[in-house]
């Protein structure tokens, strides 16, 4: 399995930690071509939650498949 790229902080630069996962239920909403990755059984896109030991910020994005 390849490693993912870790997330850099869009506050101070320093990269961040992979904190948790959360479903966005309002993706299909929100972004129509995102529906194609909803997943059947939460009903929602899965997000990666990252926070910065650096600054203490969070920042989300879209988990890949």
């Amino acid at each position: 399995m390849a490693e993912k790229k870790k997330m850099i902080c869009p506050n101070c630069g320093a990269e961040m930690n992979h904190h948790a996962e959360k479903i966005d239920y309002t993706a299909a909403l929100d972004e129509p071509q995102a529906a194609e990755r909803i997943d059947p059984y939460f009903g929602g896109v899965v997000d990666e939650v990252h926070s910065c030991a650096g600054c203490g910020s969070t920042a989300t994005r879209r988990a890949s498949s």
